[in-house]
């Protein structure tokens, strides 16, 4: 079996030898290092995960297999709070009944072949590129603003340099942010030898196999939005061990320029559109297919790219 075929219950089967055994091969062969293995219980759903850490960036093994994805909302059934919730919502906005409403905003569910991958533990700006603490422009951005001992902080150029520094003036981390389109996103992840997730291992490596609506349950917070939430079911790691979903204004691009997931940039939140309708936007299938193609368009805008890595495993 090669490792790329391996799924949930052939590596939770494993003995903890073999398992450890498998990672540091796995590690072995692509240039990795095994940070830990570990038993995890998320939603009630027991796992092992195991971390490896390539030149800081930290990667979750995700099993493979043939998962149904997507979203059947006649399966949900909201609380009274989500229901009063969406019905302000609907009657504000004429939104059509909520089931409806759900599925037009959740991807059809199908079952799809995937294999095991690492993906990264947390979503990656491509733009952010590490620049060297010796590099000239480090020290000439310092020099300019006269930084003195004793006062750690951070200091950014115009043309996007930002570098941050200890209470001894000492440079501990250089980064240079450029603007990348979709395309220069996913090539400047192709030169770090990595990848993005398409949109079907997203929600594979998001939900982890859960029927649910959410990847935690169906249930959500009474009131506020999930960025008002700052400890809670959707900021804890999931299944896999990866930190997802957590915030609607951290949504990340995927092999479909139009396909985003985990959020929609806080459009639901900073409208004020109604608690569930900005909870809804974390939900593991969650397609706001508006939004994707206006990013994707010319008049489309965004701060940063976030992208989630994924090495293929071999």
């Amino acid at each position: 079996m090669s490792y790329a075929e391996l799924r949930v219950d052939q590596w939770n089967d494993r003995s903890e030898q073999a398992a450890d055994r498998l990672a540091r091969e796995i590690a072995a062969r692509h240039d990795l290092t095994v940070v830990g293995l570990r038993h995890t219980v998320y939603a009630g759903r027991p796992h092992r995960t195991a971390v490896f850490d390539r030149g800081g960036l930290r990667f979750a093994l995700v099993p493979g297999g043939r998962p149904t994805l997507g979203y059947d909302a006649s399966r949900f059934h909201p609380s009274a709070a989500q229901q009063a919730s969406y019905a302000d919502s609907a009657e504000e906005y004429g939104l059509p009944p909520l089931t409806e409403y759900v599925d037009a905003m959740t991807s059809p569910v199908r079952e799809v072949d995937l294999p095991a991958t690492l993906v990264a533990v947390e979503a990656f700006e491509p733009g952010e590129m590490p620049v060297p603490s010796d590099d000239p422009r480090v020290g000439e951005l310092v020099g300019s603003l006269g930084h003195r001992g004793g006062q750690a902080g951070t200091v950014s150029s115009a043309d996007g340099l930002t570098v941050e520094l200890d209470g001894t003036g000492r440079v501990t981390r250089a980064v240079l942010v450029e603007e990348f389109d979709h395309d220069e996103a996913m090539a400047a992840l192709t030169a770090l030898g990595l990848r993005t997730t398409s949109p079907d291992e997203w929600e594979w490596a998001c939900g982890a196999g859960a029927t649910t609506l959410f990847r935690w349950g169906d249930d959500t917070p009474d009131h506020g939005y999930p960025v008002e939430h700052p400890t809670g079911a959707h900021r804890t790691p999931n299944l896999w061990g990866l930190a997802i979903g957590q915030d609607p204004y951290r949504y990340e691009v995927t092999t479909e320029p139009t396909v985003v997931c985990g959020g929609d940039g806080g459009v639901v939140t900073c409208g004020g559109s109604g608690y569930f309708l900005g909870w809804l936007t974390l939900a593991t299938a969650y397609r706001d297919g508006d939004f994707g193609r206006w990013l994707a368009s010319a008049d489309g805008y965004a701060d940063e790219t976030l992208t989630r890595p994924v090495i293929s495993l071999t």
